[in-house]
């Protein structure tokens, strides 16, 4: 009985492996993925493709992508392409193989395949055909374009989405995604590898473009927006919309150098540096949408510059046009937080002759974390007919601005407008979003996190979750809590209203407590806006009366223009602790006014106490042995200043333009102001003017980096006591602060006149992209410069002239020579930290000074 339950055991194990056997023959082996060339990373159409040794196979698509399967154990794939070298590929049988890339190196070009090492190849640039093509091209650039026209209007349909990249449908592996099965309905489709996406935002426009030759000029009338997405309460002052307009701003492919992500990148056509910065190559010649042209590749000479790998496809009727052009970068450049990138522009010809712009796509795969979920953009923009002259053009081009754009509720159309006047129909998941999100609503955990997103960038908690109802925000959040030597730890809470309550009056205020000293300490504020708002009042153009009435304490000498001195990452200090400090009672009434050429100005009528605490002391010395102590005092003054950048693009953001998530940073910004004070006026007990000038300017050297300049100076034309003084603007903060003096101790210099300048440059990489094995840090190098030379006038003295306050301890005038300390530094330290090496320069018998020391701060770029 035994020996037959064992054969019978024996049998079933031996048909069950060869059942097993059997069933792994026929499993499926399946590959999917996309093909490129492996020079310039373009996807390639119509690649041909078969399993070796049968006839299964097949052909990419438009964008490069491929789908194929076998039933057969075939796991050998050949790749083969005109004009490039046949590959071969192993397939892990029985399996999906997923993503899978393929790279084919041209057949006419001896060149590394797979990654591109230009050294390498024997490229010369005399006698080349490629470089002797692109020198035509270059030439004949600008007369070949749309610009040659005297004036011209056109219409311009853009479209910008946001989705989910490489979406994974496999919600049984995560119980809470279990909830949101129906997102399957709404997969769309990648541009570039067609993976699944799940498209969460959709921004529309409609605007009329004017362009004048002479002089320069070009107008841009928004006449139709909408938004739509789980991003559209997120938005609420337009800010990331402005944000990502700035990162993914049209390019001009003619211009020398292109503005894109917030850097530059050198043009394949620039007039200056293409033939040095890139090589050529003459790959094919074919129709494009019925022009006859050259297809010539182009690859950055070094591959981690800023620089564009891709195709241009020149005609070849002897004009040299440009018909169609296709951008990537490198894949070893220095660029943050982007996977992928794609532009394609196609241009058409004119009666004329001349060529305009027909569409524009940009396709761009983000991701912030190795490993994450990518976020993928796609940013279409489509022109009509480019027409000229223009009609009332006199009064189109006399308009302040370059853009025109009004509140949103004015710009809402309804759904028939955008069916019949969009230049290309949406897509069905794109049309679809609405009733995403209506069924995403409908999860509760949903709302809690796009809620908690929502406080995390804004920065204030809503009273009402509903966007266009919500009339009150507490915050900001982020001065809840801080620090300083006199109060200790500081507690804050603050509040503002919104457009929802009243489209032109708004309130606003905090109140805060110290631990140490006990005392409460107040700020309130209305606002009436002249212009209404969409949401709150710094939205643009300003044009704002305001009445402040605030009490707080203030360390002299001690500014931080671009956050809160409460803000909690400024709290933690370094150095010697200071104790000058002084509470302030200021009342401001105040008007300010933007325009959209980018000139403001704002003047003030403002009474403020002054009363020294810490270790402050005014101290007045009236004659050789007699001194009075002052509990306070007191001024009235009357201020105005102007300010112009012009080219300035509107930012809505709470903070105004100023505001440190403002990423549009090229405006030059000049700056001029005075102050009088009055004596006898409302308590004032001093006659003063004080005036001050300044200009600051980011500085392109094309791909390699940028400078931040900043030049400044001033002067008090009057006797005043040391609290109304020049005080250079330090920082205690371990954090970097622009223009601010970090090794410098607040107060210790004081004069009735100055010159100051900084300048940061942040070279991107340029020396460090250059240098092996520390090039795969992607680290990038800053280094910065900064000084100020004062001096002090006999008058205001106080070892020279009785009647003045004696200078608190640690306080000095300028010597001879200027205050300058250097910083040399790394940024793009886990893509997110910059650190800072501080050295001062002069001064150094100063007592109780830091001569060096190490700042820190969070940068964010591409």
């Amino acid at each position: 009985m035994k020996k037959t339950i064992r054969y019978i055991l024996f049998l079933v194990f031996t048909l069950s492996g060869v059942g097993l056997n059997m069933m792994q023959a026929q499993q499926v082996t399946s590959v999917s993925g996309i093909v490129r060339d492996s020079i310039t990373g373009e996807t390639l159409p119509y690649v041909s493709m078969i399993f070796e040794g049968s006839s299964i196979g097949g052909i990419t698509d438009l964008d490069g992508n491929f789908n194929l399967q076998n039933n057969q154990g075939l796991t050998s794939l050949s790749i083969s392409y005109v004009g490039y070298t046949t590959k071969v590929i192993r397939l892990k049988a029985g399996q999906k193989n997923e993503g899978v890339e393929v790279l084919l190196a041209p057949s006419t070009i001896q060149i590394s395949e797979i990654i591109v090492k230009p050294k390498r190849e024997k490229y010369s640039r005399k006698n080349n055909p490629a470089v002797e093509l692109m020198k035509k091209v270059v030439a004949r650039k600008d007369s070949n374009r749309i610009t040659q026209l005297d004036e011209y209007q056109t219409e311009c349909y853009e479209k910008m989405t946001l989705s989910l990249d490489k979406f994974d449908t496999d919600f049984e592996k995560n119980k809470l995604m279990k909830k949101f099965k129906f997102i399957k309905n709404y997969l769309d489709s990648s541009e570039i590898d067609g993976k699944p996406i799940l498209t969460l935002s959709l921004r529309e426009k409609i605007s009329d473009i004017y362009y004048r030759k002479s002089p320069k000029t070009e107008k841009i009338i928004v006449k139709a927006q909408r938004q739509q997405g789980v991003d559209q309460t997120l938005d609420e002052y337009g800010t990331i919309s402005a944000n990502l307009e700035e990162i993914l701003k049209g390019i001009d492919v003619f211009d020398n150098n292109i503005p894109f992500l917030l850097n530059r990148f050198v043009s394949p056509l620039s007039s200056t540096l293409a033939n040095a910065y890139y090589q050529y190559y003459i790959m094919d010649t074919l129709d494009v949408g019925g022009e006859q042209c050259v297809d010539l590749a182009f690859v950055p000479v070094n591959p981690q510059s800023y620089g564009f790998t891709g195709r241009l496809y020149i005609t070849l009727d002897g004009t040299y046009a440009v018909k169609k052009v296709r951008l990537n970068v490198p894949r070893h450049i220095n660029l943050n937080y982007v996977k992928d990138l794609r532009i394609d522009q196609e241009f058409k010809r004119r009666d004329d002759g001349l060529w305009e712009l027909d569409k524009d796509n940009t396709y761009v795969v983000f991701y912030f974390i190795d490993g994450g979920q990518q976020i993928y953009a796609h940013q279409l923009r489509s022109y009509s007919e480019f027409r000229s002259p223009v009609a009332n053009g006199d009064s189109i081009f006399s308009l302040l601005g370059k853009v025109h754009t009004p509140l949103a509720r004015h710009l809402a159309r309804p759904d028939s407008f955008w069916v019949n006047n969009r230049h290309i129909p949406l897509k069905e998941k794109e049309n679809a979003i609405e009733h995403l999100l209506d069924q995403l609503r409908a999860v509760p955990v949903f709302n809690v996190f796009l809620k908690t997103v929502e406080i995390l960038i804004s920065g204030y908690i809503p009273i009402n979750n509903e966007h266009t109802k919500n009339k009150l925000d507490f915050g900001p959040m982020n001065t809840t809590f801080s620090s300083n030597v006199v109060e200790g730890f500081r507690i804050r809470a603050g509040a503002m209203t919104t457009a929802n309550l009243h489209p032109h009056l708004f309130f606003g205020g905090y109140a805060a407590y110290g631990m140490n000293d006990r005392k409460w300490k107040y700020s309130g504020q209305v606002t009436y806006s002249f212009n209404e708002k969409e949401y709150h009042e710094k939205e643009s153009p300003v044009n704002n009366l305001s009445f402040l009435h605030e009490y707080d304490l203030y360390t002299p000498g001690q500014d931080f223009l671009f956050t809160s001195k409460d803000n909690v990452f400024v709290a933690w200090k370094v150095g010697k602790a200071n104790h000058h400090m002084n509470y302030l009672r200021k009342t401001r009434l105040q008007y300010e006014k933007e325009w959209l050429n980018g000139l403001s100005i704002r003047t003030w009528m403002q009474h403020q106490n002054s009363e020294a605490t810490g270790s402050l002391r005014y101290i007045l010395h009236k004659d050789d042995d007699i001194y009075l102590r002052l509990r306070d005092i007191t001024t009235v003054e009357w201020g105005a200043q102007l300010r112009f950048a012009p080219g300035e693009r509107a930012y809505n953001s709470r903070l105004g333009k100023s505001s440190a998530l403002n990423l549009s940073k090229d405006a030059p910004v000049f700056k001029l102001s005075h102050q009088i004070g009055f004596n006898g006026l409302l308590g004032g007990e001093y006659r003063y003017n004080r005036t001050e000038a300044s200009v600051s300017k980011r500085i392109w050297l094309s791909s390699f980096g940028h400078i931040d300049a900043n030049l400044k100076g001033g002067k008090v034309w009057n006797e005043v006591p040391f609290p109304l003084l020049i005080m250079p603007n330090t920082n205690q903060a371990i954090t970097i602060q622009p223009e601010a003096f970090h090794l410098m101790n607040p107060m210790e210099f004081l004069a009735d006149q100055y010159v100051s300048f900084e300048a940061s440059y942040h070279l991107k990489g340029w020396i460090l992209n250059r240098i092996p094995l520390i090039n795969l840090l992607q680290l990038r190098e800053v280094a910065s410069i900064s000084g100020v030379w004062g001096s002090l006038s006999d008058k205001n003295n106080p070892e020279k002239r009785y009647g003045l306050f004696v200078f608190p301890e640690g306080s000095q005038a300028f010597g001879s020579k200027p205050y300058l300390e250097f910083s040399v530094g790394l940024e793009n330290i886990l893509r997110v930290l910059q650190i800072n090496y501080y050295r001062r320069l002069s001064y150094l018998d100063h007592p109780d000074i830091q001569k060096h020391g190490i700042r820190i701060a969070m940068r964010f770029s591409f």
